[in-house]
């Protein structure tokens, strides 16, 4: 196996992009308008976006539950 520099694996988009496919990466989830959608936005989610970190979500939205 050849080592690889630290320039080649900035370079590489592999899993870290291929396992939230599919998800809104670039919205916050909370409540109050500082965010980009509300908390039942968030638990309507498909589990593979909320089980893989892939969204921003405010700790708030779980103190409800």
């Amino acid at each position: 196996m050849k080592k690889l520099s630290r320039a080649q694996l900035a370079i590489i988009s592999g899993a870290n992009n291929s396992i939230c496919n599919g998800c809104p990466t670039q919205n916050h989830y909370g409540p109050g308008p500082g965010y980009d959608g509300t908390c039942e936005n968030y638990f309507a989610l498909p589990d593979y976006c909320r089980a893989r970190n892939c969204v921003g979500v405010s700790i708030y939205c779980f103190e409800a539950m």
